[in-house]
């Protein structure tokens, strides 16, 4: 099915998009709160933020949100009947397969293969990496404190930022980052060998030795991030300044030229681990260069200071966990941390400046030539070359002798060699671009029966074809390639009519205008965002056509007006997301809830211990990790020891609080706030009358998270204590 594949939910979520229309409408209110205000924010980046203008502001605005209100909940009440799209065999398989310890699944670097490899294979692999001491280093701690104390002196020394951006550089909920392997599957020669051998859907090579990985540090929350994204939004302009910057495909198809003489050679360079072979000094170096030459750049309240420092608190606190160890990454930037790719290419252009002063130094047509013909996108490098063999010789000695760190290897063909996605073929004098795959590229396009919404899968054809159709300039290959693609699209379960018409469509557009780069819209956009479920009924046309509501008052008229209203899906979790973990933890012993043993804990006599818990009506609860009273950012099954039946709660507090809120409550008639109180402190004679199982843990403290997941919790167990009282 491959990974993008993604199984119909098991029930409706109407819950969530009672809080999705919420959000909407918020939103809604806050053009209305700010419509033709002078507010201004000067900051760069901001946290969320949840405020809400209350109702009573705009009686339109509040008719229309009212009236949506009610028919959404009618239109909701009667979920569709769909079938799912695997069967229950297909669903136990995989329930297995992600519960299967011996073995991890990831998806290869390049191409979207899937790999499965033993645990044993993957950790070793992986520890190879980190046991280079050159890059990694074993820390006992995660130093999150430490860190963050980092990021305040730091603020406290600019003394410019606003309290918006210090508030998102400090107020967040943060998580260490995760460390895990992509594998180079494209650079194993075992692999690439099998690959060519067996044209089937997999192969099978047992733990390759010269299998690489690819190190990723993923810490979308760590200490850090807030930082780093700041940091990439202040470096970003310097990138207009690089005259070998690429953009992207288009960007170079435009750079190709339509003819080259008879001796022209198609080279490419491509930078050994780039990412992780960057030294901090160099790094700073280079970066220091930018914005000394540019200052203008930074605007006025940031400073070369700032930035400097900023980078050092990054680069020098590159802290994961793997396997419940600490490690910090001692050289080079982490792929996964928002700023790096905006950094490594600074760093390759200071040092391309350098390579050009030392061309000039020994022939100022040559570093001309070079500076002129020269593209890079990231670590990916190409030139067209003209010149004698013997120059660019010199030239790649040149390259490999800017830094001892950095170095380029180089290809040469007289005839073809792939760019990105791109693939040269020099024929005569003329240069013609073919669509490049990997020998190892899996083509796993999304299925036409995975759970996505069906205007999503029909633009699917077209967006392929539009892709092939802007990379592949002669006619004859395009035919080939079109029909290719029609026949991998057939394999996905799509539709012949659908695939003729989104070929159609894209072979409509010219290329020139293709080629072109598309500019952005200013247009005012309003989304409104749910998650895709086909047991839902869409309540999207509901939100867009009661709109007209609003045109009885003048100033939402003109909102409105000037908005456009946009339907947005966000996807289910598909089988990456079921099926990959980025965190690797060897699970000796099964996770279980066990008590503290404190003999001042009130918790203790109430907790139920064991790995699951099961209720009356045979409904059971599993834990992932190890809790005991001290647990906090939880779910927890609250069990009546008279009656039996359960309650779902959360909470953001220790357990051992919430369950003295409980007992309070059920003591206090004065103090009780949901009917379980009183049920509790009549249906059970005997101490205690409770008792508790927490089973679902929170990362990070989020209440709308933990709330979002407790009525999720509650459609599908509908406890009594719940639902009755």
């Amino acid at each position: 099915m491959g990974l993008k594949f993604t199984p119909t939910p098991e029930q409706s979520n109407s819950n969530e998009i009672d809080d999705d229309l919420s959000n909407f409408f918020r939103k809604i209110r806050l053009r209305e709160y700010y419509y033709q205000t002078n507010y201004t924010n000067d900051s760069v980046v901001k946290n969320s933020s949840n405020f809400c203008p209350p109702n009573g502001r705009n009686e339109a605005l509040d008719n229309y949100i009212s009236t949506t209100k009610i028919l959404c909940s009618n239109a909701l009440k009667e979920p569709k009947s769909i079938k799912h799209n695997i069967s229950l065999e297909q669903r136990k398989a995989l329930r297995s397969l992600a519960n299967d310890k011996s073995i991890i699944i990831k998806e290869a670097d390049k191409g979207g293969g899937i790999v499965i490899m033993n645990v044993d294979f993957y950790k070793k692999k992986t520890l190879e990496m980190l046991d280079d001491n050159e890059y990694y280093q074993e820390i006992p701690t995660s130093n999150k404190n430490e860190v963050f104390s980092k990021i305040k002196s730091l603020i406290n020394k600019n003394g410019k930022l606003t309290k918006h951006e210090i508030d998102y550089l400090l107020k967040f909920e943060s998580k260490t980052s995760t460390f895990y392997g992509l594998p180079k599957i494209h650079k194993c020669q075992s692999i690439q060998k099998k690959c060519k051998d067996f044209k089937s859907r997999y192969v099978e090579v047992l733990d390759p030795d010269d299998l690489a990985f690819r190190p990723i540090v993923a810490g979308p929350i760590c200490e850090t991030s807030r930082l780093s994204s700041l940091a990439d939004q202040l470096l970003k302009p310097f990138l207009t300044l690089i005259p070998s910057y690429v953009r992207d495909d288009i960007d170079f198809l435009n750079f190709i030229p339509k003819q080259v003489s008879d001796q022209t050679k198609l080279v490419s360079f491509d930078i050994v681990s780039l990412y992780t072979n960057i030294p901090h000094d160099l790094g700073i170096e280079a970066i220091s260069y930018w914005l000394s030459k540019n200052p203008e750049l930074l605007g006025s309240r940031f400073d070369k200071m700032f930035i400097i420092e900023s980078l050092k608190i990054i680069l020098e606190n590159n802290i994961f966990v793997f396997n419940n160890k600490y490690y910090n990454q001692r050289k080079g930037t982490a792929m996964g941390t928002k700023v790096a790719p905006t950094y490594a290419t600074l760093v390759l252009a200071y040092l391309e400046t350098i390579l050009y002063k030392r061309l000039q130094e020994e022939d100022n047509a040559f570093a001309l030539y070079v500076k002129q013909n020269w593209k890079r996108y990231l670590d990916d490098c190409f030139i067209f070359w003209e010149r004698p063999i013997e120059d660019l010789i010199r030239f790649e000695k040149i390259l490999n002798s800017l830094h001892k760190d950095i170095q380029f290897k180089m290809q040469v063909s007289d005839t073809e060699l792939p760019f990105l996605d791109i693939l040269l073929i020099k024929k005569d004098k003329h240069i013609i671009t073919d669509i490049f795959y990997k020998v190892t590229d899996s083509k796993q396009y999304l299925n036409f029966s995975s759970c996505h919404p069906k205007h999503t899968k029909i633009n699917v054809p077209f967006s392929l074809a539009r892709r092939i159709c802007t990379i592949v300039g002669n006619k004859t290959i395009l035919k080939q390639r079109l029909s290719e693609l029609a026949n991998i699209l057939i394999k996905r379960q799509y539709p012949k009519e659908v695939i003729k018409t989104g070929l159609k469509k894209a072979l409509e557009i010219p290329r020139h205008q293709l080629l072109c780069v598309k500019k952005k819209s200013h247009e005012q956009i309003l989304p409104f965002i749910s998650t895709h479920n086909p047991k839902n009924k869409n309540v999207f046309g509901i939100v867009k056509q009661n709109l007209q509501i609003c045109n009885n008052d003048t100033k939402m008229k003109n909102i409105i007006s000037d908005t456009k209203i946009i339907n947005c899906k966000r996807q289910l979790p598909n089988l990456k997301r079921f099926l990959i973990k980025s965190e690797f933890k060897e699970q000796h012993h099964q996770p279980k809830v066990s008590k503290c043993n404190d003999i001042r804990c009130g918790l203790c006599d109430y907790l139920i211990e064991g790995a699951y818990f099961t209720t009356k009506s045979n409904m059971t609860f599993h834990v992932k990790q190890n809790m005991n009273c001290s647990v906090e950012n939880v779910l927890y099954a609250l069990r009546c020891n008279g009656c039996d039946e359960i309650y779902i709660g959360q909470t953001g507090d220790k357990l051992r609080n919430r369950r003295t809120v409980h007992e309070q409550q059920m003591r206090d008639p004065s103090a009780r706030k949901i009917p379980l109180s009183g049920h509790l402190d009549t249906c059970c004679k005997s101490e205690p009358k409770f008792s508790i199982f927490p089973f679902y843990k929170f990362n990070c403290v989020d209440a709308s998270a933990r709330l979002s997941k407790e009525k999720f919790f509650i459609t599908i167990f509908k406890p009594k204590l719940n639902i009755k009282l």
